[in-house]
């Protein structure tokens, strides 16, 4: 994975005010309204937690044991609220649209092509911990 690539990137569309992941949030409603609601009606904290997690992510990008286990118990939290498999791939499409959108012309394939490939890797991670939850119960 392309560390700095991804750092480089998310400053470009990183937004004051948590821009990026409300943005984010707004496509994805618009394109998935289905999944509204799961989320409280304000979703100004679950972005700013979205941010958060994106941030500790990137900052953890050389540490395996500690994105296995964090983001493992983070999918088995997710499918506590009925997440499922085909939902990861809704919000990844949605993040880089907002990406997209926020980067402009500066945003170019490779970024969209790294973006695609952590975040395919986070939900492969967060699957795994939903499926060891499930297999634990």
């Amino acid at each position: 994975m392309d560390k700095e690539l991804l750092e480089t990137s998310l400053g470009l569309v990183d937004e004051a005010e948590d821009g990026l992941t409300t943005r984010f949030y707004e496509i994805l409603f618009e394109r998935y309204p289905s999944v509204r609601p799961m989320f409280s009606t304000d979703t100004a904290p679950q972005a700013k937690m979205l941010r958060e997690a994106i941030i500790a992510v990137l900052d953890h990008l050389d540490d395996s044991a500690w994105l296995s286990n964090t983001l493992g118990a983070l999918g088995a939290k997710h499918a506590s609220f009925g997440v499922t498999a085909p939902m990861y791939d809704a919000v990844a499409e949605c993040m880089i649209a907002a990406m997209e959108e926020i980067g402009g012309a500066q945003w170019t394939s490779a970024m969209t092509s790294a973006w695609l490939e952590a975040l395919g890797a986070v939900a492969s991670l967060m699957m795994a911990g939903a499926t060891e939850e499930s297999v634990a119960v």
